[in-house]
């Protein structure tokens, strides 16, 4: 037995010994004192971390604290043993045991020991290899003494025995295995069933030299790879990493180098620079992958996740996240966050939009509204609602080029993907896992937003829309390594499936027109009313209408419905409802539509059409209801029955009767009801607007005189009073005095003109120059030519239209503003009297010469009636010298009985009667617009 030593002694002679690799222990590092000795008598314990070969240990100390660990590498004195089988014996041996050592001799050039092994199962580790036959001895070993000669004798005859008995590499049989190269059948051999593997050297945390056991007898032996993560090298230049590039290769060594356990491994690979990649797999299940991840001394590398698999990487990325939460290893400058118990479980109706943040789960989210394929609003359980982006997706944008360069195509398809998601998620609930945040960015235009991961039915929703081709998945770089969604390599994985197949949506190979079920040309029937009357027809005798969802909703009573298959949509009114947009229970009942009805499937019919081009009717939630929305709405109190329009409407009882129960239980717009003061309201309006009713058929007579006539028979006038002309003339001098100045630099003056530096808005009032007197004059924008770059201005002042440049503007100061100081030009139409058309020949022209003729420069007095059709007054025009010779002559009568103007059929009253006579007298003759017979447009 070998005399045990002080562990202070053990302690020196570990600092001092040489740190060369294993596998070429002669260069030592320049760095490091080489601990060279005479011949030792003195007895050691080691632990054997490594086996060379059948005669060479690598040695540490049991136990030390020094990172990394001193090594000392011992050859076996007087014998060589060089071959596979003797180097695995001795493996299987003492790999990992500790033992006692003795130095016998040491190379004085290179520092290079010798000497012999001792454990508890043998006294001599060079007798016991000689003995197995597994080492053969050297050729003229030299002896100093006698004691020498007897134990080298002692060795020789034990040798002819093992020789004798056909032992270890004496044996007939015995044969070296072949190292062959690692081709592709053995990487296949590998994946149908994992091949032994011997771990020979850690060269880093994620690099070894294995020994791959095809078969018994072809062996492959060469550097490998550790599959999906990337660990420190030992010689980075930070010292914080430096550690932890130790401390991961000696967990390697510890757990797969320093172990008799049968490993195996999968060869999944090959890196960029052709080395192999391999799963190493511990018969204990433990995954050295997962646990180098899980300390922090390794993170992971994304290109490999398709050749490792969604279902391995998932249990690396958790792995990694705890790293990554615990602030260990290569994450340690990162402060680690307390991981709470509310993050670690799903959140309740308690989570608010304040208190979101990665790692959380909030269950009983419903998806809200989609914006786009990837990007959707969903509402918490608090009632907030907030938009969110799906992690690591990203949708076909309008302007991508790498599916298709035709704009319509690429149009189409990401309505496509947009209303796969739609179908996907509105209205849902689903359980949502907060991946990351993404902070502004202003540079790209990019909102905050929170990165998550969703899911409906327990199924994934980024699954299904990458499965569809609906969406890429983004590869991260270190900037948005924090944006990844958890599923990320099971993405990735249908990803590649995908553009393999090559059949569905961004990943279809060929011509994408072929796959798309949505136009680009979307036909609005709603676009004005002439064309809604020529879809109503067929909308009204199909009945109940399905395939479009709700698109929009302005209000309450009004939405916008869209069908993609058909590329058409249109408004439709709620029939039977009040417009109460601008109350508090509009908003409410605006709320109430978005919640339940924005972007779902709904079904509708109609049974009008308004004046814009809206279609009045009802609509359906699903197939199945038999009651409209109309009802819900009533019933909570969130819309009131139009007294007059419910009538028309098929469902108007049921209308009447949910208004009276939302009015009995004071919902909504009804909580401060009160029965009797409604009553005594009712009758206090009837009074008043009976009083209005008479006030309304007197005429109101006002001496005027004419300054405009526009294209649609519209006169624009000013009163002819001497108090309204003196306030006018006045006026028209202040306004040119004040523009006569130079305009001010500056944008905030109040006495000096300014200049517009950007285009007006439409319906902003500006001071406008007039082209013909080079004078300012308050003017109201009406419209923006691009081609030419010139405004549409109407002078409000005297109702002329002209069209103006950008410098010709000026801002219409608050003083001169049409608040202050009103329009000194009125408006009226002729009183029952349309104007003929252009066709078949430009009569409009004609008569609006004739009217100019009969109007301009003449003393004329208006008798008004209030009108409802866009202007302030409907007259009947006299003009003041002619009615001194013929008390019957009106401009009405004179502009009719000339074929020029068109008596509407459907105006009542003496005075309509008269001019209708007028009208058939005209045509008679064959004046005018009559001249080929009569033009009146077919009534419906």
């Amino acid at each position: 037995m070998f005399p045990t030593i002080p562990t202070d002694h053990l302690a020196l002679i570990f600092r001092t010994t040489d740190f060369s690799p294993i596998l070429n222990p002669t260069p030592h590092n320049p760095h490091t004192k080489l601990y060279k000795a005479p011949i030792m008598s003195k007895v050691f314990s080691g632990k054997v971390k490594n086996v060379l070969s059948g005669d060479t240990l690598v040695l540490v100390p049991p136990s030390s604290t020094q990172v990394p660990v001193p090594e000392r590498v011992l050859t076996l004195q007087y014998v060589r043993g060089d071959s596979y089988e003797a180097r695995e014996f001795l493996r299987q041996l003492v790999i990992g045991k500790v033992v006692k050592f003795k130095v016998l001799f040491q190379l004085p050039t290179t520092g290079k020991e010798f000497g012999d092994v001792q454990a508890p199962i043998f006294n001599s580790l060079i007798e016991l290899m000689v003995q197995k036959g597994w080492v053969k001895l050297k050729d003229n070993i030299k002896t100093d003494s006698d004691d020498e000669d007897t134990f080298v004798q002692k060795l020789r005859d034990l040798e002819q025995t093992a020789q004798k008995n056909g032992l270890g590499v004496w044996a007939a049989s015995f044969a070296e295995p072949q190292i062959v190269p690692l081709d592709e059948s053995v990487r296949d051999a590998s994946k149908q069933k994992p091949l032994s593997l011997i771990v020979e050297k850690v060269i880093s945390g994620d690099r070894i030299v294995g020994r791959i056991l095809v078969d018994a007898a072809h062996h492959v032996l060469q550097p490998l790879i550790l599959a999906g993560l990337k660990a420190p090298r030992t010689d980075d230049l930070e010292s914080s990493v430096v550690k932890v590039a130790h401390q991961a290769k000696q967990y390697v060594e510890d757990h797969l180098l320093t172990t008799k356990a049968a490993l195996t491994a999968v060869i999944v690979g090959e890196s960029n620079n052709g080395v192999p990649l391999v799963q190493v797999e511990h018969p204990s299940g433990n995954s050295i992958h997962e646990k180098l991840l899980e300390n922090g001394f390794a993170e992971i590398v994304d290109w490999q996740s398709s050749l490792i698999g969604s279902s391995v990487m998932s249990g690396y990325r958790k792995a990694e996240q705890t790293a990554k939460a615990l602030g260990k290893g290569i994450y340690a400058s990162i402060t680690a966050k307390p991981v709470s118990t509310s993050t670690s479980g799903a959140a309740t109706g308690g989570v608010s939009a304040k208190n979101l943040r990665p790692g959380l789960t909030v269950d009983g989210v419903v998806v809200s509204k989609v914006i786009n394929v990837d990007l959707v609003n969903v509402r918490l359980p608090s009632g907030e609602e907030i938009t969110v982006q799906l992690s690591s997706l990203r949708g076909p944008r309008p302007n991508d080029t790498t599916v298709t360069t035709n704009s319509n195509d690429q149009q189409a398809l990401v309505q496509m993907a947009r209303e796969y998601s739609r179908h996907l998620m509105i209205g849902k609930t689903a359980s949502m896992y907060i991946d990351g945040f993404r902070a502004a960015n202003k540079d790209l235009n990019l909102d905050e937003r929170f990165l998550v991961s969703l899911k409906i039915n327990n199924k994934d929703v980024s699954e299904s829309i990458v499965s569809n081709g609906f969406a890429s998945v983004i590869r991260h770089n270190k900037q948005t390594a924090g944006e990844r969604s958890m599923n990320w390599d099971r993405l990735i994985e249908i990803e590649e499936e995908q553009k393999k197949l090559g059949k569905k949506g961004i990943f279809f190979n060929g011509d994408i027109s072929k796959i798309l079920t949505i136009g680009t040309r979307v036909v609005n029937a709603s676009e004005n009313a002439t064309k809604a009357k020529t879809f109503f027809s067929g909308f009204s005798k199909k009945g109940r209408i399905s395939g479009y969802y709700v698109e929009y909703i302005p209000s309450a009573n009004r939405v916008r419905l869209y069908n993609p298959k058909e590329s058409t949509k249109l408004t439709l009114v709620l029939g039977g409802l009040s417009n109460d947009r601008g109350s508090e229970t509009g908003a409410e009942g605006l709320d109430y539509m978005n919640k339940k009805y924005l972007q779902r499937n709904a079904e509708f019919e109609v049974y009008d059409t308004d004046k814009v081009g809206g279609f009045i009717g009802n609509l359906f939630a699903n197939a199945q209801a038999t009651k409209p929305v109309q009802e819900e709405l009533l019933s909570a109190g969130l819309a009131s029955v139009h007294e007059i329009a419910v009538s028309s409407n098929s469902f108007g009882a049921d209308f009447e009767s949910a208004e009276a129960s939302a009015k009995a239980a004071k919902r909504g717009i009804w909580k401060n009801y009160d029965a009797q003061a409604e009553l005594k309201a009712a009758a206090d309006a009837a009074e008043k607007l009976n009083q209005l009713n008479l006030e309304n058929v007197k005429p109101k007579f006002f001496d005027i005189e004419v300054v405009d006539i526009d294209n649609e028979g519209i006169f624009s006038f000013h009163m002819a009073d001497a108090q309204t002309s003196s306030k006018f003339a006045k006026f028209k001098q202040d306004f040119n005095a004040f523009h006569a100045q130079n305009p001010s630099a500056s944008t905030s003056s109040v006495d000096l003109p300014i200049k517009l530096t950007k285009g007006p808005k439409k319906g902003e009032y500006v001071s406008a120059k007039y082209g013909e007197s080079g004078k300012f004059y308050r003017a109201r924008v009406q419209n923006f030519d691009r081609n030419t770059g010139r405004y549409y201005v109407k002078h409000v002042d005297f109702g002329n239209v002209d069209r103006v440049t950008l410098s010709e503007l000026r801002v219409l100061p608050q003083k001169f503003s049409v608040t202050t100081i009103p329009s000194f030009a009125h408006s009226f139409r002729l009183k029952a009297i349309k104007l003929p058309p252009t066709v078949p020949s430009d009569y409009l022209s004609e008569a609006l010469e004739i009217l100019e003729d009969l109007t301009f420069d003449r003393k004329l007095v208006l008798s008004g009636y209030p009108s409802s059709s866009g202007v302030e007054y409907d007259a009947v025009l006299y003009d003041s010298e002619k009615s001194l010779v013929d008390a019957d002559y009106t401009i009405n009568n004179e502009i009719v009985s000339l074929g020029f103007g068109i008596v509407d059929q459907k105006a009542s009253g003496a005075e309509t009667a008269k001019l209708l006579q007028t009208e058939e007298e005209a045509r008679r003759s064959r004046l005018g617009c009559w001249e080929f017979g009569d033009i009146r447009p077919e009534e419906d």
